[in-house]
């Protein structure tokens, strides 16, 4: 089957470059920048002699301090919940028995080791560059999206508080603890690649029938009906048949494949990548190495639009017997039907689909259904419909004194209200929608009465500016007066249209706290001279900024890498070794050691995914400490405009 040949529409990957290539200079935009610049750094002094006030009392300090010292001593565990959106804190040593006891499944689970990993991920890198090469994709496109040392996924549990209670605290069986297994690609061998194909696969949705985008695509399918009833999947990735996964998306392929944009790949290429990813199963806990018998696993691109896939195919005796309405997002179903007869025997259908995949019923409560974030009741052929939050949602939004630009938050309060309404078919669902809003405004710490004002304020101030074409400054957020300042500099320079600044808020609470790896920080670089002088894992941190010290000497160089830094470790150590003095190390052992091996140390100085900016903090750093292995040729110039800051 031919491939499609336009490639040029390829989105850019949202992965780090590993070449850079100056531009051209322009003399009209570089004054530009000249004069953004210098006026930016006399704002930013002028700022930085203020005092900037902590939105965290002394109490909440003193409990940060206390949780971090816990977690450092490793005495418990803090997590999210499944859905809940609160924390979850628990002794290390129940998370560990809770997770040794989910991977005795050994339906699901089988042991694994690190050479099958590392087979599995050749393998994958080895089809990944054969395919495209022979669909004619670019070399730039399959070089950024192969990784050449990719980090072994791991595992980490969620906690399913909804269907926790009290009881379960004192209880010693724990079977009782509700979990979702998520198994964190970022980084893994399927990561980039499983990127590219979810652009092409993706698009295969607006062909899936009962499937739903938003709220507003179900309110708009719903019709006057007698009868209605909502269905869970039960565990629905885990239990996917990955091999029925992949039959669906073939046949919505060769069926759709003229209307979706294939990026240049045939049908035949898109599924034989698709079965190396599927194939790359192995992760990690704990130091233990494991993969996954069946199912898909939570945490990998490609699994929503597969088990999407997945259950277009279950369902599809549903919809050829045409019920009044039936519609699906991701595991929850919502079908109306003429009788209860009906209802009960569709439910035994689509139980009769997979060996492994059992759904759930909830009927009417009060006569009132709830279906993701609306509540549905239909009486006497009269559809209402009002909005709706989990028992179990603690209606966290951002809060009114957190460090985050006042838009950004009356743009959160605005849309919820607008959302509470939108939803709502008349006017008594809308007052009691908006009363549920105004409550949750209230505790997040919003003021009563500007609650409302809120949401008038993002419908009057909505922008339509494109800004596709413009250049993104990020800058970490500080305050609503100095990002106003900063625009002002813009606007000085005349740099409005061509720069949109960013801000970005500083790590909340899950960021500060919340390590999903726990138990795989490990070292796998033999004899390393990096993880010993930081953190261990270091030696696998990808986009740094370093320093290799002499520990004879003193003597230091400095150096930039995208890749891992264990890689670029490895080429200085064989240059120290072969004594090649055209290498740093090297030239560092004939010249100033004279011929006598050194030990090094190696520190991350700093980590900068985009490839520019990483050049030039390597630059700052070596203007700071003149670093005496540098060599002139390798030291990368700061502009005149920087060198004085």
């Amino acid at each position: 089957m031919p491939a499609q040949q336009s490639t040029d529409s390829s989105p850019a990957p949202p992965f780090p470059r590993t070449f850079y290539k100056r531009q051209e200079p322009s003399d009209t935009v570089d004054s530009k920048f000249r004069l953004f610049t210098t006026d930016l750094f006399n704002t930013l002094s002028r700022f930085s002699k203020e005092r900037h006030r902590s939105n965290l009392t002394a109490a909440q300090k003193f409990g940060m301090k206390e949780i971090r010292n816990l977690i450092r001593s490793q005495s418990i565990r803090l997590s999210v919940s499944d859905k809940g959106g609160d924390f979850v804190v628990i002794p290390k040593s129940l998370d560990q028995a809770i997770t040794e006891e989910h991977l005795r499944d050994t339906t699901i689970y089988r042991p694994s080791s690190l050479q099958e990993f590392l087979s599995q991920s050749r393998k994958l890198n080895k089809t990944w560059v054969k395919v495209p090469k022979a669909a004619s994709l670019r070399r730039p496109l399959i070089s950024r999206l192969k990784i050449e040392m990719p980090v072994c996924p791991v595992l980490y549990l969620l906690i399913k508080t909804l269907k926790f209670s009290a009881d379960h605290l004192v209880s010693a069986d724990l079977s009782v603890y509700k979990v979702r297994p998520i198994i964190s690609c970022v980084g893994g061998p399927t990561d980039r690649v499983s990127w590219f194909l979810n652009i092409i696969l993706v698009q295969l949705l607006n062909y899936v029938p009962a499937h739903l985008k938003n709220t507003t695509m179900f309110l708009n399918h719903l019709r006057n009906a007698r009868f209605d009833e909502s269905f869970d999947v039960n565990a629905l990735y885990t239990n996917v048949s990955n091999d029925s996964a992949m039959q669906a998306v073939f046949e919505l392929l060769n069926e759709h494949q003229g209307n979706i944009k294939m990026h240049g790949l045939s049908i035949t290429h898109i599924m034989t990548i698709l079965k190396e990813c599927l194939s790359c199963t192995t992760f990690r806990w704990s130091g233990n190495y494991f993969a996954q018998n069946r199912g898909l696993a939570m945490g990998q691109r490609l699994a929503p639009v597969l088990a999407i896939a997945f259950m277009a195919k279950i369902e599809s005796p549903v919809l050829e017997s045409r019920p009044l309405l039936y519609c699906r997002y991701i595991d929850d179903c919502f079908i109306i039907c003429s009788t209860q007869n009906e209802m009960d025997r569709f439910f035994e259908v689509l139980n009769e689909q997979s060996e492994h995949i059992k759904l759930t019923r909830e009927i009417p409560q009060q006569d009132w259904l709830p279906f993701w974030n609306v509540q549905i009741q239909i009486s006497g052929g009269t559809l209402r419909t009002k909005w709706y939050r989990k028992p179990s949602n603690k209606n966290i939004i951002v809060h009114n004194l957190s460090a985050h630009p006042k838009q950004m938050k009356r743009a959160i309060v605005g849309n919820m209200f607008e959302t509470a309404a939108r939803v709502c078919s008349g006017k008594e669902e809308r007052r009691e929608s908006l009363h549920l809003a105004h409550i949750i405004a209230i505790s997040n710490g919003y003021a009563p009465r500007g609650s409302h004002g809120a949401q008038r304020s993002i419908q009057t101030r909505e922008r339509h500016t494109d800004t596709s074409n413009t250049i993104q400054f990020c800058m970490p957020f500080i305050s609503d007066d100095v990002s106003r300042a900063t625009r002002l500099c813009l606007r000085r320079a005349g740099l409005e249209s061509s720069v949109t600044i960013t801000e970005i808020p500083p790590n909340n609470l899950k960021h500060q706290l919340v390590r999903n790896r726990l138990y795989d920080h490990l070292c796998t670089t033999p004899d390393c001279v990096i993880c010993p002088f930081g953190k261990e894992g270091d030696c696998m941190k990808s986009c740094t900024v370093y320093s290799i010290q002499c520990r004879e000497c003193g003597d230091e160089y400095i150096g930039e890498t995208a890749r891992p830094l264990c890689v670029r470790i490895k080429e200085h150590l064989e240059g120290k070794l072969s004594s090649r003095s055209s290498t740093t190390l090297g030239a560092h052992r004939t010249q100033v050691r004279n011929g006598v091996d050194f030990e090094v140390e190696t520190t991350i100085l700093a980590f900068e995914t985009e490839i520019s900016a990483r050049k030039t903090l390597e630059a700052f750093w070596i203007h700071a400490k003149n670093p005496k292995m540098n060599r002139k040729e390798e030291c990368p110039a700061i502009t005149s405009e920087l060198y004085p800051y």
